[in-house]
């Protein structure tokens, strides 16, 4: 998040708020936290766009998702990060379709071109799971940052694939909670306020969004790819994940940062090669 006119604004009010009706501050950064941000889509991805088929999927009663589907074959799930969109992994799209593979995207609630305008990580594990529902049996997910932890959590309320890819996988998704509170002035008092309200709302405690704490009872083969100069999710979490899932593979990139690693070639020719490879080979760190 930017050190904007709009963030220094926040800080401002949020110190004095939390001081002043520690519950209204909770329940305003409760919302500030469930509210994705959507961001234009550049043209690379709209051209890829063009090339899928266009379906849409009914999440709940008043919301429906947008799903972007390329070529026949076993399902490969694309799952998008926290303020993301299903075009932004759409850049795999052609490598794993050439594999002989199908490709599914999604936008989830309040993201992309989905109705809604909030969201939550447990929401999205929904998601996945309902659009796996819809359009299953899925071979393979391959997710980015928020999206890894929300295919954690549905793989571990049931899901079954035979293959995972996760890039900049957050190990602790609970914690940004805590980091967003700080760098937005509520502090931590207030953010453990908004945990309450979130884990109530959802009815899903954070402890149970950790990967470590989810990883040991999964044995799907993982590819765990993470960049060295991630500002937004340190390489040490695709380290911590790795460790505590048995049989993942690590490969660490230098240089690509948080976003431009999902359009990086080798980093999707890793991704295909691994999801087409019947006994993949342990994957070494790329420079």
């Amino acid at each position: 998040m930017k050190n904007s006119t709009t963030v220094r604004a926040i800080r401002l009010l949020s110190r004095a708020t939390a001081t002043i009706a520690p519950p209204l501050a909770a329940r305003w950064f409760e919302r500030l936290f469930l509210t994705p941000r959507r961001f234009p889509t550049p043209k690379r991805e709209t051209e890829w766009l063009a090339e899928a088929k266009h379906s849409k999927l009914q999440f709940d009663e008043q919301r429906s998702l947008p799903l972007y589907i390329w070529g026949d074959g076993p399902v490969v799930l694309l799952a998008h990060g926290w303020s993301g969109r299903g075009s932004q992994m759409a850049g795999f799209a052609q490598a794993l379709v050439q594999k002989g593979f199908q490709v599914v995207a999604f936008d989830a609630p309040g993201h992309g071109q989905a109705d809604g305008n909030r969201s939550s990580l447990p929401e999205v594990a929904t998601t996945i799971e309902h659009v796996a529902a819809a359009i299953g049996p899925v071979h393979a997910i391959v997710a980015h940052s928020l999206g890894t932890a929300a295919s954690t959590i549905a793989l571990s309320r049931g899901l079954s694939v035979q293959k995972l890819v996760y890039v900049a996988p957050p190990e602790n998704p609970g914690d940004y909670l805590y980091r967003i509170g700080r760098f937005l002035g509520f502090g931590d008092a207030i953010a453990r306020r908004t945990q309450a309200r979130i884990e109530k709302r959802y009815d899903y405690p954070f402890e149970l969004c950790r990967g470590s704490t989810l990883a040991a009872e999964l044995d799907t083969p993982l590819l765990v790819v993470h960049d060295l100069n991630d500002r937004d999710v340190p390489h040490e979490d695709g380290v911590r994940l790795v460790e505590a899932w048995p049989g993942a593979r690590l490969m660490t990139t230098s240089g690509l940062g948080h976003h431009r690693i999902l359009r990086t070639e080798k980093v999707i020719k890793a991704a295909a090669e691994f999801l087409k490879s019947a006994n993949p080979e342990p994957v070494l760190p790329a420079g």
